[in-house]
């Protein structure tokens, strides 16, 4: 009787932990001069499950190009996903896990060409 009590009381404890966590959501961002706009999607059926992510990348005149990803985060919002804009052509995009580790993407995009990669 004691066990099932501790496994009801850990159980309520995590359902109350996680109900403070999205199950979605979208951050953007876009180059100084506004012809790069990289969107960062995430969606998970449950609080506790990884988001299923994807890197959306809207460049000049090429066709929105999408990488996707599944990705362990407590939230993706603005203090987990950062944008580092080297210039308007160069831009690594980090997102942090829930174990503190981050996850790097490096976008290269201009009138010639779109790159994305995760290094």
């Amino acid at each position: 009787m004691k066990d099932l009590i501790s496994f009801l009381l850990v159980s309520i404890a995590i359902f109350l932990v996680s109900c403070n966590s999205n199950t979605s959501a979208v951050i953007e961002n876009i180059s100084s001069d506004g012809k790069v706009k990289i969107k960062v999607e995430g969606k998970r059926g449950l609080p506790l499950d990884p988001y299923k992510t994807e890197i959306s990348v809207k460049a000049y005149d090429f066709k929105e190009g999408k990488l996707m990803f599944e990705i362990m985060a407590g939230d993706l919002n603005n203090e987990s996903v950062k944008f580092t804009w080297e210039d308007n052509s160069n831009c690594i995009i980090s997102i942090e896990e829930s174990d503190k580790h981050v996850r790097s993407f490096k976008l290269f995009a201009d009138e010639n060409q779109v790159q994305l990669a995760e290094i």
